[in-house]
């Protein structure tokens, strides 16, 4: 019988996160208010608050399930991946991640935001995910660098943060609309990668 309060629990956290995946898409991350989220879920607010810290782990919980699967694609990508093409190779690991937060202009914010979180299990969660893109980052480099892909000249530590910040600002130049849509922000980051290759070009489209 000890199965059934946990049981219990798990579908009240998942009622709690369905309703607030609801009202996200319905109404916005910022209008969406805690008391909306117990409402639509039928708990009490205090309740939610048993199980997500904040809003912000309401937003987080409802897209880590993804985030984890990027990560796993992005390893195996980097350990299995033809690389006749390098150039194309090392967009191709990111561009999942960027359509994601394309999708989801009020994510992207959040993950831009990192330093503003509070603590909690799921904002630790989101925070290891970031913190393995960038060593996920830095090993497709690596591997590049291996295969004498990447320009003799360059250290492969400044090619990763370089990747790593212009992924940055692709996010922001997204959500300010200065990069309006995936085919624009593509196309500069191919090119920011082109640079750094021995020759080789990336391939056109996704």
């Amino acid at each position: 019988m000890a199965g059934k309060p946990q049981k219990r629990t798990e579908r009240t956290r998942e009622r709690i996160l369905e309703a607030a995946r609801e009202l996200f898409e319905e109404h916005g991350y910022e209008a969406t208010s805690v008391d909306a989220v117990a409402a639509r879920a039928g708990v009490a607010k205090a309740t939610v608050f048993a199980h997500f810290s904040d809003k912000a782990s309401l937003l987080i919980a409802g897209k880590i399930h993804r985030l984890d699967a990027l990560g796993a694609d992005m390893r195996k990508a980097i350990d299995t991946d033809p690389t006749d093409v390098p150039a194309r190779y090392l967009v191709g690991v990111f561009r999942p991640w960027l359509a994601l937060y394309r999708q989801d202009p009020e994510f992207a914010r959040l993950f831009l935001s990192q330093s503003t979180l509070n603590d909690g299990p799921w904002t630790r969660h989101f925070l290891d995910v970031c913190a393995q893109l960038e060593t996920n980052a830095a090993r497709a480099v690596d591997r590049l660098l291996g295969e004498g892909a990447l320009r003799p000249e360059l250290d492969p530590a400044t090619v990763t943060q370089g990747v790593l910040a212009f992924y940055y600002h692709m996010i922001v130049g997204h959500s300010l609309g200065a990069l309006p849509d995936a085919a624009a922000q593509e196309r500069l980051f191919d090119a920011l990668i082109d640079t750094w290759m021995t020759g080789c070009r990336p391939a056109a489209g996704p």
